[in-house]
């Protein structure tokens, strides 16, 4: 499990999925993420788009470029308030998302992070499914964990990471984990 939640670390300096403009934050947890209700209800607690906490998930949309973190419920006075949804919230109306229109629908991609216990909780699979992450960060990432890597296309894992080292931009991976 130790080289699964390894991973974790990307999960938390941000990746990126490709949902659709003009669909609710719901939406886009359910299609990007593969979330179903009820774990939204009860676990996804915390959401952030562009910095700013998000209550109504399902008035909220987004559009690309946008900026996700999510989150389980964080600790303390400061986790309660920024919690989505709950009776502190007009503590921090100031700083809540503001109702935008909806974009028409048309492919987005999304930078996305995700943090505390459901990183833990969500990482494997998140993992499996497929996200972006950007060349350079993955590089330097996998430096550290070259004995891991057990099959690369067509190449040595010292050969693999050097032609990573080459790439700009986001690349996508799904990993297996055996």
């Amino acid at each position: 499990m130790a080289s699964v939640s390894g991973w974790n670390y990307l999960l938390q300096k941000g990746f990126y999925l490709e949902g659709v403009a003009g669909s609710s934050v719901r939406e886009f947890l359910h299609d990007a993420l593969g979330f179903a209700d009820g774990f939204i209800d009860t676990t996804v607690r915390t959401i952030f788009l562009n910095n700013s906490p998000v209550d109504d998930l399902d008035a909220t949309y987004v559009k690309d470029g946008d900026k996700l973190a999510l989150g389980s419920a964080m600790p303390g006075l400061v986790g309660i308030v920024m919690g989505r949804d709950n009776f502190y919230k007009s503590f921090r109306s100031g700083i809540s998302v503001k109702e935008e229109g909806r974009a028409a629908a048309a492919p987005a991609r999304l930078s996305v992070k995700v943090f505390s216990t459901l990183a833990v909780e969500i990482g494997r699979n998140l993992l499996e499914r497929g996200i972006w992450v950007n060349a350079a960060d993955l590089t330097a990432f996998l430096r550290g964990k070259k004995t891991q890597i057990l099959e690369a296309p067509g190449a040595s894992a010292d050969d693999f990471l050097g032609r990573l080292e080459t790439l700009a931009g986001e690349v996508p991976i799904r990993l297996r984990f055996v």
